[in-house]
C-alpha cells in the first residue's frame, strides 16, 4: 500500500528553472510535500547522499553530469526509490534509458513528457511504493564466503515467495521461491549479491538444498491446510551438472509425501552451456519422474530455440525484459506474441514475470499467456504474509474472481 502523499519525499532534477518549478508546483497540487529540486545531476547525487530520496523525477539532457550519468551514479550508491524519466526525447531514446536502469538495478516508475501532463503525473507517483526487499547487485559492504557460510548455519538464508496466478481467471496457482538473506545488521539482502558468490565458494550446493528443504516444508503446510498450489524453485547452474541435487530432491519430496508434479524447477538458458550431456540427463531424469521443467528468462539467450528442441521443458518463462510495459512497445509485443504462439503450438504452460501495471496484464490476458507474476501481482514476500496478501488479491484482483 502506498504511503501518504505528505510522508513520501520527492527530487526534481531538471536545468530549465522554469520547468522545474512548474512540475515543483504541479506535484504540490496533488497533495505531496514540497519536493526537493536539483538544477544538475552533480547536485541531485549530493542531495541523495545527504537524505532519503523516495521519488527522483530526472531530466535526461543537462550541462554536466546528464541524467544517464546521474542514474549511473545512483545505482553504485544503492539507491532505492523510484524514478521517473521526465523528457522530451525520442521514445526509442527513453525506452534504452529505461533499460539501461533496469540492468543497473534501478526501479524506473515511468516516463513523463513535456510539458508534463498533471494526470500522468499523478498515476506515476501514486504507482510507488517502498519496496524493503530490493537491495542493490554490487552495492553495500563486502560480503566474504566465510560470511555465507555462516548464514547457511544459523539459519539467516531463507526463502521468500512471489505469487503466480492465472491471467484467464486471477486464481492464485502457485509461488516462486526466491532467495533472502536475513542479515542481522545489513538487513534484507537480496541474491544478486550472494548467489555468484555462493556459486565460486563451493557453498551453491548446500544453498541449494537448504531453501529446497525449506519450500517443501512450507509446501507440505499448505497442502495440509488443503491449498492446492504449485512451487517454484530456480537451479543453479553448478547444481544442475554437479553433485547429487536431483536425488536428493526426490528423497526430500518422498519423505514429505509431496508428488514431484507440484514441483516446476526453473533453469536459465545459460545454464546448458556448461555441460549439454549432462544438462540433458539430469533434467530428464527429473521430467521421469514427474517434475515441471522451466525455461527461465526465455530468449536472453543465444539458443533458446535449440534448447527447446533438445531439452524436456514443461513451461516457458517470458523475461521482464520483455514483457515490462509491453503494450507500449510495438517491437516487446511482437516478440511476445509470436513466443506465445510457439509455446502454445508445442504444448508449454507460458508464464510472464515482471508484470508490474494492468495495462501488461490486460495485453497478456488478450494475447492469452497463461500465469503470470510480477508486482502488479504481488510482491516477493515471507511465507506468513502470503495469507494476507491472498485475501486482499481476491478482493482487488482486476478479474472477477468465483
Amino acid at each position: 500500500m502506498n504511503n501518504l502523499p505528505s510522508d513520501i519525499s520527492l527530487l526534481v532534477v531538471e536545468d530549465n528553472a522554469f520547468q522545474r518549478k512548474v512540475l515543483m508546483h504541479q506535484i504540490q497540487a496533488l497533495g505531496y510535500r514540497v519536493p526537493l529540486e536539483a538544477a544538475d545531476g552533480e547536485a541531485a547525487l549530493a542531495l541523495c547522499q545527504q537524505q532519503q530520496v523516495d521519488i527522483l523525477l530526472c531530466d535526461l539532457r543537462m550541462p554536466g553530469m546528464d541524467g544517464m550519468a546521474l542514474l549511473r551514479r545512483l545505482s553504485l550508491n544503492g539507491f532505492r526509490g523510484g524514478i521517473i524519466l521526465v523528457s522530451a526525447l525520442e521514445e526509442d531514446v527513453v525506452e534504452a534509458v529505461r533499460r539501461m536502469s533496469d540492468a543497473y538495478g534501478l526501479r524506473v516508475l515511468g516516463r513523463l513528457d513535456k510539458p508534463a501532463s498533471l494526470g500522468r503525473l499523478a498515476e506515476l507517483l501514486a504507482s510507488w511504493a517502498p519496496d524493503d526487499s530490493r537491495q542493490q547487485a554490487g552495492t553495500g559492504p563486502l560480503i566474504e564466503a566465510a560470511d555465507l557460510a555462516r548464514a547457511l548455519a544459523l539459519g539467516e538464508i531463507v526463502p521468500w515467495y512471489q505469487p503466480k496466478v492465472s491471467l484467464a481467471t486471477g486464481e492464485w496457482l502457485g509461488v516462486e521461491a526466491l532467495a533472502r538473506w536475513q542479515h542481522p545488521t545489513l538487513g534484507i539482502i537480496a541474491p544478486a549479491r550472494f548467489i555468484p558468490l555462493a556459486e565460486g565458494s563451493g557453498l551453491i550446493d548446500p544453498l541449494t538444498e537448504h531453501l529446497i528443504e525449506q519450500g517443501l516444508r512450507d509446501l507440505e503446510g499448505w497442502l495440509a491446510a488443503s491449498s492446492t498450489i504449485r512451487l517454484s524453485m530456480n537451479l543453479s547452474s553448478v547444481s544442475l551438472v554437479e553433485g547429487d541435487l536431483c536425488d536428493r530432491l526426490l528423497a526430500l519430496c518422498e519423505s514429505r509425501g509431496i508428488a514431484p508434479e507440484l514441483i516446476t524447477l526453473e533453469v536459465t538458458e545459460s545454464a546448458f552451456v556448461k555441460d549439454l550431456g549432462q544438462s540433458l540427463e539430469r533434467l530428464s531424469r527429473l521430467r521421469m519422474h514427474g517434475f515441471g521443467l522451466s525455461i527461465d528468462d526465455f530468449g536472453t539467450g543465444y539458443s533458446s530455440m535449440q534448447q527447446l528442441n533438445q531439452l524436456p521443458f514443461t513451461e516457458l518463462k517470458l523475461d521482464r525484459s520483455f514483457v515490462d510495459r509491453c503494450h507500449e512497445d510495438p517491437v516487446r509485443l511482437a516478440i511476445i506474441e509470436s513466443t506465445l504462439i510457439l509455446a502454445h503450438k508445442i504444448g508449454l504452460k507460458s508464464v510472464a514475470e515482471g508484470v508490474e501495471d494492468e495495462g501488461t496484464w490486460d495485453q497478456l490476458a488478450r494475447l492469452g499467456c497463461d500465469e503470470c507474476q510480477g508486482y502488479y501481482v504481488g510482491h516477493p514476500m515471507p511465507r506468513d504474509q502470503l495469507a494476507l496478501w491472498h485475501s486482499r488479491w481476491r478482493a482487488t484482483g482486476p478479474v472477477p474472481r468465483a
